[in-house]
């Protein structure tokens, strides 16, 4: 795949790992790689599909009529560095906190909820 092809695509995590993978970024550690090989594993969720709706969507995937900012979190644990809290983890009072900050703009802590 061209340079030019992938920068194409929307600023992400999945337009970073295409660039590590054809080795047009950074050179890639065998951590690097390991790492991001875990967050794909995590299976991240949109959380604002999961309150509302009742849904599991991957994260960046909106449900429809969804008019707000998009909110995700991990499915399952993969090894002690991943983010906590889960996605299965939080209440329904928490997601909605994390969705009122993310509105004003605010940085989410996840610990503080």
């Amino acid at each position: 795949m061209k340079k030019e092809d992938i920068m194409k695509y929307k600023p992400s995590a999945y337009r970073s790992m295409l660039l590590s993978k054809y080795g047009y970024s950074k050179p890639t550690t065998k951590k690097n790689k390991n790492d991001l090989q875990r967050w794909t594993d995590e299976k991240w969720v949109n959380l604002n599909a999961l309150l509302y709706n009742n849904q599991i969507l991957p994260c960046g995937q909106k449900y429809k009529g969804q008019t707000t900012p998009t909110v995700c979190r991990p499915r399952k644990k993969i090894n002690n560095k991943t983010p906590k809290p889960l996605a299965e983890e939080l209440t329904k009072q928490q997601i909605r906190k994390a969705i009122n900050k993310k509105k004003k703009g605010e940085r989410i802590i996840w610990s503080q909820l």
